[in-house]
């Protein structure tokens, strides 16, 4: 089945916390849809391209899969105690959670960003070829989801017009937020089990500069980590193994819990 793109229009960042906040009162689909019909109304005055811009709006905060639903929860819960200017790590989240192109994008712009000081939408286009094809709909999203990142300060235009080169890179001193934000992030890659090095340091956390250690993992709970061989560290999202077509859920076994033990005591 062709994998849908979704995320086609620019976003800009005042609406998505305009929207989170809302939903984190009322997350009625219906209500929140009228009151981001009237928040774009002045920029978009034609129904169907407002339309079009409330529709990627809700996936990312309001309709999202419904497999991510208690980090969604967990996202709401934190906007109480986060800064307004870290905010941006919860969108960032939800976003690689919502759209697969989302993620995509972001993982071929943080490898790029890691061979060359600056990319063009041309680079970045080529990089999603294989992936999702020649298709009009990716081309024409290119441009809009980069856009946006430059709206959410986490790309800077170059000098040369066109290209667009890492903003400053975003810090937090939360580290319950970093922490959710990995979690995210894991899921978001679609495979069970990551190496801590990697996951810490994944092309689609390009904007933001990351804070906890291998030992913040271990001692959450929002991971298991199991040791594989001398120094490799191997890390799950706790009590949930990431969803495949066709796949099995598994659950910890007691050498897990054991090899944990003794992961935290080494």
């Amino acid at each position: 089945m062709t994998a849908v793109v979704g995320f086609d229009r620019k976003i800009k960042r005042e609406w998505l916390d305009a929207l989170a906040d809302r939903a984190a009162q009322d997350q009625d689909a219906s209500t929140l849809r009228n009151y981001l019909h009237q928040l774009l109304e002045s920029e978009h005055p034609g129904k169907t391209a407002r339309g079009k811009t409330v529709t990627v709006l809700m996936r990312v905060w309001v309709l999202g899969p419904e497999k991510h639903e208690s980090l969604r929860k967990r996202a709401f819960e934190l906007l109480k105690s986060i800064s307004a200017a870290d905010r941006i790590w919860l969108h960032w989240g939800m976003c690689l959670l919502a759209y697969p192109l989302f993620h995509d994008m972001a993982t071929a712009v943080g490898r790029l960003l890691k061979l060359q000081d600056d990319f063009t939408w041309g680079q970045l286009h080529r990089r999603l070829v294989d992936d999702w094809g020649e298709r009009t709909t990716v081309k024409r999203a290119v441009p809009r989801v980069v856009r946006s990142m430059v709206d959410w300060q986490t790309l800077s235009d170059s000098d040369d017009q066109g290209d667009f080169k890492v903003a400053p890179l975003l810090t937090t001193k939360s580290k319950p937020l970093q922490l959710w934000f990995l979690r995210a992030s894991h899921i978001a890659e679609g495979t069970e089990m990551l190496e801590a090095d990697q996951l810490l340091s994944l092309p689609s956390s390009f904007p933001f500069k990351l804070t906890v250690k291998k030992t913040d993992l271990r001692r959450s709970k929002e991971f298991t980590v199991h040791r594989q061989g001398f120094n490799m560290h191997m890390v799950a999202v706790a009590h949930n193994v990431i969803p495949k077509t066709g796949g099995t859920r598994t659950r910890r076994t007691k050498s897990d819990s054991q090899q944990r033990v003794l992961f935290d005591e080494d």
